[in-house]
């Protein structure tokens, strides 16, 4: 495994970047975070070489801003996660150990105790994860676009495009997918035997409230929802999406395996809000989430036909990376 000094010897002997735009860790009072992540993601790019993401580098850029960057550089498949983004991270969940506390999340609080690390761990694990899978499908799209930077652009001034709108929202479905593999890993390791209705729904609840949190927390979420405008597609009709599918994958497995969990995306959605809001007026003063539900009031049914818009050509383009997850998730199911 390329270990991070490896990786910033590469980009210098390559002249792939300004040396000064790589963040080198090893002093960072961070230094684990970093670390683990780093290590982490570095070991699910090789995991998913067959998607022909040869040779790849996953780097911190040196920027305090909260972005993500994919991009083929030379022959290189990269992916740059700027350190603001992390720091971001980590002060509003990892360091945030009593989140929960004063919020009438109780019976989250309680629920806390069958886990192997805290509520505030597990959204700031998946708002990580996230961002990273959303990076590696831009690299597996292999898109005309890819040698220009597709980065996550918080700040969403770039003009419209069509093909950019499909870009995101299929990058979004491989990292739900991704994400979904992730949580029926975890709860099949934390419950074993006892994985019933509520277990799961309540893991379901604080990983979609992580993917809440994150993509409404975008720059881009001050724009009034709109639908056919900017390079990314309105937080509001992303997170939609996000949720869907990874209520839907984490279904779909478990009633593969002969559990049927008897849980309704409508009902994840309602409790998620319900969770997430909770924590957000109490802590974070911040009313993000009751506008997502003002906007799922009044314009649910543009938000849900822009989605059946944007989602039929993920079904049948061979190109788009949540095709090429299925296609691949396909072959290594007849392989068994």
């Amino acid at each position: 495994m390329t270990t991070y000094k490896e990786i910033i010897s590469i980009i210098s002997k390559n002249n792939l970047i300004p040396i000064t735009d790589v963040y080198d860790y090893v002093d960072s009072p961070m230094f684990e975070e970093f670390n683990f992540f780093f290590e982490f993601y570095n070991h699910k790019l090789s995991q998913y070489k067959d998607f022909g993401i040869e040779p790849h580098l996953l780097f911190f850029k040196n920027d305090l801003r909260r972005n993500a960057v994919a991009v083929k550089i030379k022959d290189y498949y990269v992916i740059q996660i700027y350190m603001g983004l992390l720091h971001y991270l980590h002060e509003k969940f990892n360091k945030n150990t009593d989140l929960l506390t004063g919020t009438q999340n109780n019976e989250y609080i309680e629920f806390e105790s069958k886990l192997d690390v805290n509520i505030n761990e597990l959204l700031y694990q998946n708002a990580s994860n996230f961002t990273f899978y959303h990076e590696m499908a831009h690299l597996v799209q292999k898109s005309n676009l890819l040698e220009n930077n597709l980065s996550e652009q918080m700040d969403n001034k770039s003009e419209y495009s069509s093909i950019k709108h499909l870009l995101e929202i299929d990058a979004d479905r491989f990292s739900s997918i991704c994400i979904g593999t992730t949580v029926v890993t975890y709860i099949q390791r934390i419950f074993s035997k006892s994985i019933t209705r509520d277990n799961v729904k309540k893991i379901l609840v604080i990983i979609c409230s992580s993917a809440l949190f994150y993509i409404l927390s975008f720059y881009s979420n001050k724009h009034k929802l709109y639908f056919k405008e900017n390079s990314h597609p309105h937080p509001v009709i992303r997170i939609s999406s996000i949720v869907f599918h990874i209520v839907q994958f984490v279904k779909q497995y478990f009633n593969e395996k002969g559990i049927d969990l008897d849980i309704t995306h409508t009902e994840i959605v309602l409790e998620s809000i319900k969770f997430s809001n909770k924590i957000s007026v109490s802590k974070f003063h911040d009313d993000s989430i009751e506008k997502y539900v003002s906007y799922l009031k009044n314009e649910s049914s543009n938000i849900s036909a822009y989605l059946v818009e944007l989602h039929k050509p993920l079904l049948i383009d061979k190109t788009f990376a949540s095709y090429k997850w299925n296609h691949r998730a396909e072959k290594l199911r007849n392989k068994i």
